[in-house]
Protein backbone atom coordinates (compact mmCIF):
# COMPACT_ATOMS: atom_id res chain seq x y z
CA UNK A 1 0.00 0.00 0.00
CA UNK A 2 1.22 3.52 -0.94
CA UNK A 3 1.22 6.04 2.07
CA UNK A 4 1.05 9.72 1.24
CA UNK A 5 3.07 12.30 3.29
CA UNK A 6 1.27 15.59 3.88
CA UNK A 7 2.07 18.28 1.28
CA UNK A 8 4.04 21.35 3.18
CA UNK A 9 2.63 24.26 3.02
CA UNK A 10 3.57 27.39 1.22
CA UNK A 11 4.87 30.37 3.68
CA UNK A 12 3.31 33.01 4.57
CA UNK A 13 5.87 35.76 5.03
CA UNK A 14 3.27 37.68 6.76
CA UNK A 15 3.53 35.59 9.78
CA UNK A 16 7.42 35.67 10.19
CA UNK A 17 7.37 38.22 12.95
CA UNK A 18 5.00 36.05 14.71
CA UNK A 19 6.20 32.61 14.13
CA UNK A 20 7.81 32.62 17.96
CA UNK A 21 6.53 36.21 19.22
CA UNK A 22 5.42 37.15 22.58
CA UNK A 23 3.56 40.48 24.16
CA UNK A 24 2.64 41.96 27.12
CA UNK A 25 -1.33 42.90 26.89
CA UNK A 26 -1.62 46.34 28.28
CA UNK A 27 -4.73 47.63 29.30
CA UNK A 28 -3.66 51.59 29.95
CA UNK A 29 -0.30 51.41 31.49
CA UNK A 30 -1.17 48.60 33.64
CA UNK A 31 0.12 44.88 32.34
CA UNK A 32 -2.70 42.39 32.45
CA UNK A 33 -1.68 39.07 30.69
CA UNK A 34 1.24 37.84 28.68
CA UNK A 35 0.33 36.60 24.99
CA UNK A 36 2.41 34.22 23.18
CA UNK A 37 1.94 33.57 19.81
CA UNK A 38 3.24 31.06 16.93
CA UNK A 39 2.77 29.85 13.76
CA UNK A 40 1.57 26.12 13.17
CA UNK A 41 0.32 24.45 9.86
CA UNK A 42 -3.23 22.95 9.46
CA UNK A 43 -4.32 20.80 7.15
CA UNK A 44 -7.85 19.28 5.84
CA UNK A 45 -8.57 16.05 5.64
CA UNK A 46 -10.96 14.80 3.03
CA UNK A 47 -11.81 11.40 1.10
CA UNK A 48 -13.99 8.47 2.06
CA UNK A 49 -12.32 6.73 5.44
CA UNK A 50 -10.48 4.00 3.70
CA UNK A 51 -8.82 6.06 1.93
CA UNK A 52 -8.36 9.39 3.93
CA UNK A 53 -5.70 12.53 2.69
CA UNK A 54 -4.59 15.33 3.82
CA UNK A 55 -5.00 18.52 1.50
CA UNK A 56 -4.70 22.34 1.40
CA UNK A 57 -1.94 22.98 4.34
CA UNK A 58 -2.01 26.35 5.45
CA UNK A 59 -0.08 28.00 8.24
CA UNK A 60 -2.28 30.18 10.96
CA UNK A 61 -1.06 31.68 14.35
CA UNK A 62 -2.14 30.24 17.05
CA UNK A 63 -1.94 32.46 20.39
CA UNK A 64 -2.26 31.63 24.46
CA UNK A 65 -3.05 34.57 26.31
CA UNK A 66 -2.74 34.06 30.67
CA UNK A 67 -3.35 37.01 32.76
CA UNK A 68 -0.86 38.24 35.27
CA UNK A 69 -1.61 39.81 38.77
CA UNK A 70 -4.87 40.92 40.05
CA UNK A 71 -6.47 41.59 36.63
CA UNK A 72 -10.40 41.14 36.15
CA UNK A 73 -10.40 41.72 32.59
CA UNK A 74 -9.45 38.20 31.24
CA UNK A 75 -10.03 34.75 32.25
CA UNK A 76 -7.15 33.27 33.91
CA UNK A 77 -6.30 31.56 30.62
CA UNK A 78 -7.46 31.88 26.80
CA UNK A 79 -6.18 30.48 23.67
CA UNK A 80 -7.36 30.56 19.68
CA UNK A 81 -6.42 29.85 16.45
CA UNK A 82 -6.43 32.90 14.46
CA UNK A 83 -9.22 31.55 10.90
CA UNK A 84 -7.99 32.17 7.46
CA UNK A 85 -10.54 34.49 7.07
CA UNK A 86 -9.50 36.61 9.73
CA UNK A 87 -6.13 36.55 9.36
CA UNK A 88 -5.30 40.03 7.29
CA UNK A 89 -7.50 41.85 10.20
CA UNK A 90 -5.24 40.24 12.95
CA UNK A 91 -1.91 41.17 11.34
CA UNK A 92 -2.93 44.09 10.87
CA UNK A 93 -3.94 44.77 15.04
CA UNK A 94 -0.91 43.60 15.71
CA UNK A 95 1.26 44.83 13.53
CA UNK A 96 -0.61 47.99 15.10
CA UNK A 97 0.56 47.01 18.37
CA UNK A 98 -3.16 45.85 19.24
CA UNK A 99 -5.35 42.82 20.61
CA UNK A 100 -8.97 42.34 20.46
CA UNK A 101 -10.72 40.06 22.68
CA UNK A 102 -14.25 39.80 23.69
CA UNK A 103 -15.49 43.18 22.37
CA UNK A 104 -12.13 44.91 23.83
CA UNK A 105 -9.29 46.80 22.61
CA UNK A 106 -5.65 45.97 24.49
CA UNK A 107 -2.52 47.60 23.58
CA UNK A 108 0.41 44.60 23.08
CA UNK A 109 4.17 45.94 23.78
CA UNK A 110 6.34 42.97 22.04
CA UNK A 111 8.89 41.77 23.77
CA UNK A 112 12.50 41.18 22.96
CA UNK A 113 13.82 37.78 21.10
CA UNK A 114 14.88 36.51 24.28
CA UNK A 115 11.98 37.56 25.93
CA UNK A 116 9.57 35.65 23.78
CA UNK A 117 11.93 32.81 23.64
CA UNK A 118 11.55 32.08 27.75
CA UNK A 119 7.80 33.38 27.40
CA UNK A 120 7.03 30.34 25.07
CA UNK A 121 9.41 27.92 27.24
CA UNK A 122 7.41 29.28 30.61
CA UNK A 123 3.98 28.49 28.19
CA UNK A 124 5.27 24.64 27.28
CA UNK A 125 5.86 25.75 23.73
CA UNK A 126 9.68 25.24 22.52
CA UNK A 127 10.57 28.02 20.32
CA UNK A 128 12.91 27.45 17.38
Amino acid sequence: MLRRERPEPPTDARLDPYRHAAARLMDGDEQIGLLVIRVTTWWWREGPFWRRRWVNPKELPEWALAHVGPAQQLAEFDDGIVLTEDLDEELADWAAGTFRLRGRQFRLDWLGEEEAHAAHREHGWTSG
